[in-house]
């Protein structure tokens, strides 16, 4: 009966893995990419995040002429306030994030 089990996990593994086009990463780790070129990428995307957010900031200062909510979840944020700075932000930080790693892995690639 275990045998069986174990049987059938090792056939739902194959057909998973066959499934998502064979590619094994492991620990969540991209396969290639060395300790070195991960740490630029992740201090890339910290400073541009950093930027961005600042950025993101003195705009909507000068677009709505008051201060970003520093806590969209605040019951004193209206909710038109709290969804427009997730979604902007979110959006943002979140292209930002991937542009800077990509742009810091190709010029480590450079290099």
């Amino acid at each position: 009966m275990l045998e069986q089990i174990q049987e059938r996990v090792d056939e739902a593994r194959t057909s998973l893995s066959e499934h998502v086009g064979g590619h094994h990463e492991p620990d969540g780790v991209n396969e290639g990419i060395t300790a070195t070129e991960n740490l630029l990428a992740y201090g890339a995307a910290i400073a541009a995040t950093f930027v961005a957010r600042q950025a993101l900031q003195a705009s909507w200062r000068t677009a709505l002429d008051r201060d970003p909510p520093v806590n969209p979840s605040s019951p004193e944020v209206n909710w038109k306030d709290a969804l427009l700075w997730g979604a902007i932000s979110g959006a943002l930080v979140g292209m930002t994030r991937i542009a800077s790693r990509r742009s810091a892995s190709a010029f480590y690639d450079r290099l």
